[in-house]
């Protein structure tokens, strides 16, 4: 079984998809306008949770926006959406072995 697990995990991180969000984000972490927009973003989310502020959901929403509007973070979420949705199907599958194993 471990080998099946190994051999799931390498399909994964060797797909180019994963490659190229590593490769991605490397590059932006020295992207000082989105770093500043994420941290930005995570402070805003927090404040929001605390005080349910209508104002400030709509400042998040407008950094959002912005954020995705820059090519290299637009492109990265691409390719984190695609290894997010094989990870998804692995554990889909999964689930679905050990329900009809034990059901």
């Amino acid at each position: 079984m471990d080998k099946v697990i190994d051999d799931v995990v390498n399909s994964i991180t060797n797909s180019e998809a994963y490659k190229k969000c590593l490769e991605i984000k490397e590059k932006m972490k020295d992207n000082t306008d989105i770093s500043t927009r994420v941290n930005k973003i995570k402070r805003l989310q927090k404040e929001y949770i605390r005080s349910n502020d209508e104002n400030i959901l709509k400042e998040l929403d407008n950094l959002k926006e912005e954020l995705n509007s820059i090519p290299i973070y637009h492109m990265y979420n691409q390719y984190l959406e695609e290894v997010n949705q094989m990870i998804s199907y692995v554990n889909d599958e999964l689930n679905n072995y050990f329900n009809n194993l034990f059901n």
